[in-house]
């Protein structure tokens, strides 16, 4: 097990992805609230609106919740799930094509050992990646909106990072799968915007989608708990995730180990 971390380790500093995926959901984080609170500014000197100031009462009063719950809803269920989609999108697929897989299981290794190093790397990856994101868009917020608890800011993100999880445990079954990168990750993105679409409906079969996950996360920031049926998504979340990685094991033992690359 540790020289399969080790070597994702190595194949992630190569790539540079420790370094750019960071720093890209830093700058997905810092973007809500600069762009919430210069938005009159901006407003007014792009000019081409009659009433810029009627918009922005329209809008409603902004808080500090709501605004961290914005970068969440927004800036990362849609950007940051993109991005994180198309840099993992080979995380199984181009060893196969490669040979690497091959090569590997032709040592003592189980399956389960690779499997193992991928879930854990890909979500170690993810973790660092949201926190900090997350962490930027908290001092932004805080820095230009006023204070907020920690105790909501702390469970929010938690309760958020199990959504992407289970995101990054389908973009790691798709990647199983099949051949094409690409295809994972369209897959994986296609799937997070049909869950989070169907959020709006707001019946109780929520509790059965994944994506609730993102909506009760916001429910903590702003309103401090949350919502209803919280612990049955929860845990219905954590079982599929459980779900996908057995899938994952399947699909690796079914499929050939090497993918010959026309």
């Amino acid at each position: 097990m540790k020289a399969l971390l080790a070597k994702e380790w190595l194949e992630k500093k190569r790539n540079l992805k420790w370094i750019w995926l960071p720093v890209v959901f830093a700058i997905l984080g810092l973007t809500q609230p600069l762009m919430v609170k210069f938005l009159p500014e901006i407003l007014k000197a792009v000019g081409g609106i009659e009433n810029p100031d009627a918009l922005l009462q329209m809008m409603g009063t902004q808080t500090s919740a709501s605004i961290l719950g914005q970068t969440l809803a927004s800036q990362f269920d849609q950007l940051g799930v993109i991005i994180f989609a198309v840099a993992t999108m080979g995380c199984i697929s181009a060893d196969r094509t490669s040979g690497m897989l091959a090569f590997m299981m032709t040592k003592p290794l189980q399956v389960s050992s690779y499997l193992n190093a991928k879930w854990i790397s890909e979500g170690l990856t993810a973790f660092c990646a949201l926190l900090i994101g997350y962490l930027f868009s908290v001092y932004y917020t805080v820095a230009l909106f006023g204070k907020m608890e920690w105790e909501r800011i702390i469970i929010a993100f938690f309760v958020y990072f199990i959504w992407f999880v289970f995101l990054v445990g389908l973009l790691i079954l798709c990647s199983a799968s099949f051949s094409s990168g690409a295809a994972s990750a369209s897959i994986t993105v296609v799937v997070a915007i049909l869950l989070t679409s169907v959020t709006a409906v707001g019946t109780k079969w929520q509790m059965l989608n994944p994506a609730y996950l993102s909506q009760n996360a916001v429910a903590f920031l702003v309103d401090g708990k949350g919502l209803e049926h919280f612990v049955v998504s929860l845990l219905w979340t954590l079982g599929l995730i459980v779900l996908l990685y057995f899938a994952a094991f399947w699909v690796m033992k079914k499929k050939p180990l090497q993918t010959e690359n026309h």
